[in-house]
C-alpha cells in the first residue's frame, strides 16, 4: 500500500486526534463520529505502518482493546510538487532532519506566510538555531513578532536579539520581541504559578524544541 492511500479522511481524522494527545479507539470514536469497530480496526493498520502505537501502561493496569491507549509513533513530512520540470513526491522523516530543516517546515506551517521572511532571515543573521534549545513563536501583528527562546547563553541572547528590526522584501521593517530565558527560569517560573510563564508556555508554538523539552513544561502548568 502506499503511503498516501493510508491518509484516508478516516484514517487522518485518527491521526489528527492522536497529534492532541493518547486516546483510545472509544475516545477516539467519540470525537470523529465513527464507531468503535472501525476505529479499532483503523488503529491496528496504522500500528502496522508504524504511524501509531500503543501508550506504555501502568503495571497491572490492563484496559480492554477499544479503551487501549494509543499514540502517534513517527513524524513525518509528506510534500508534492508539480510544475514545469519537477512533478515529485516526497516523504520525511522529521527525526533524520537538521535542526534548520524542522526549523522550515514548522514555520510554514504554524506562521502566516507574510512572516515567513522575516523570521528565516532573523534565525540566518543571528545564529540562533545554535544558540538556542528551544524556539517557539507566539503572536505577530503588522509591526512586530513575538518568540521564546529558551537558551543557556541567555547573557548573549538578551542583550543581542531581545528587540531587533528585520526588513523585509519590500522595505517594511519588522521588530522581532524575543522572550527569553533558560530552562531553569522557566521552570521555577511554572512552579511559582506565575502568569507571565505559565502565558508564555501556552501560547508557544514550538519551531525548534532540540531535548523535547516542551511537553515536559506543559505538563507543569
Amino acid at each position: 500500500m502506499e503511503f498516501e492511500d493510508l491518509l484516508t479522511k478516516s484514517k487522518w481524522n485518527i491521526l489528527k486526534e492522536l497529534a492532541k494527545g493518547e486516546k483510545s479507539a472509544v475516545e477516539i470514536a467519540k470525537k470523529t463520529g465513527q464507531s468503535i469497530a472501525n476505529v479499532t480496526q483503523q488503529l491496528q493498520l496504522l500500528e502496522a505502518y508504524n504511524l501509531v502505537k500503543k501508550a506504555k501502561q501502568e503495571k497491572g493496569k490492563k484496559p480492554g482493546k477499544p479503551r487501549t491507549p494509543y499514540i502517534l509513533n513517527q513524524e513525518i513530512f509528506v510534500a508534492s510538487m508539480l510544475k514545469p520540470g519537477i512533478a515529485d513526491k516526497k516523504l520525511l522523516k522529521l527525526k533524520d532532519l537538521d535542526d534548520c530543516h524542522k526549523f522550515l517546515l514548522n514555520l510554514f506551517f504554524i506562521v502566516n506566510s507574510e512572516d515567513h521572511y522575516y523570521l528565516i532571515k532573523f534565525a540566518c543573521i543571528t545564529d540562533i538555531l545554535k544558540k538556542a534549545d528551544i524556539i517557539t513563536y507566539l503572536k505577530a501583528d503588522d509591526k512586530e513578532i513575538e518568540i521564546m527562546i529558551v537558551t543557556e547563553q541567555i547573557k548573549e541572547v538578551r542583550e543581542k536579539y531581545s528587540n531587533m528590526g528585520i526588513e523585509g522584501f519590500d522595505g517594511k521593517t519588522k521588530k522581532i520581541i524575543s522572550w527569553s530565558h533558560n530552562k531553569k527560569e522557566v521552570e521555577e517560573g511554572l512552579e511559582r504559578k506565575e502568569e507571565y510563564f505559565v502565558n508564555l508556555i501556552k501560547n508557544s508554538k514550538e519551531l525548534i524544541d532540540k531535548k523535547e523539552t516542551i511537553k515536559e513544561l506543559r505538563e507543569k502548568i
